[in-house]
């Protein structure tokens, strides 16, 4: 009997997306892209807004992909290359060319299960005790905020 995968919905991948963006729009801050994929990685919706740096296309869908994955926000990928007595510890070594370290992808778990994942690119990772706009990564946690399991 096959194993049934529970993922975010289309129509939740579109609601996330929008609620973000509304956000980034209203902040004044840089412009933003934002991704939404399945337990599996696959892109279930994108947007970016008006004048976002390219880059930052690639990255937000890579960034959702990594988080899910991984199984792991990929803020703590940061913390662990940190704090790792491995110097090899390098993204390049995991041969995927879509999976990054950068701070601002984010799983969605509904009973220990990753069932999602999110990312936003175009700002810093996360805020700093300076920033007074949210970051890629806190506008990620407020898009998971939205989607209520």
């Amino acid at each position: 009997m096959p194993v049934s995968m529970l993922s975010i919905s289309h129509a939740e991948a579109v609601t996330i997306v929008a609620a973000i963006i509304e956000k980034a729009e209203t902040d004044g801050g840089s412009p933003v892209a934002v991704a939404v994929v399945d337990h599996a990685g696959r892109l279930l919706a994108f947007t970016a807004m008006d004048n976002v740096m390219p880059a930052s296309i690639t990255l937000a869908q890579s960034k959702a992909y990594s988080a899910v994955v991984g199984k792991r926000d990929t803020i703590q990928w940061a913390s662990t290359k940190k704090n790792s007595d491995c110097i090899d510890f390098d993204m390049r070594n995991w041969t995927d060319e879509h999976f990054t370290g950068f701070t601002g992808g984010i799983i969605f778990s509904f009973n220990q299960q990753v069932i999602g994942g999110i990312a936003v690119s175009g700002r810093k990772g996360r805020r700093d005790e300076a920033d007074i706009l949210m970051q890629d990564n806190e506008l990620a946690e407020y898009g998971r905020s939205v989607l209520t399991i």
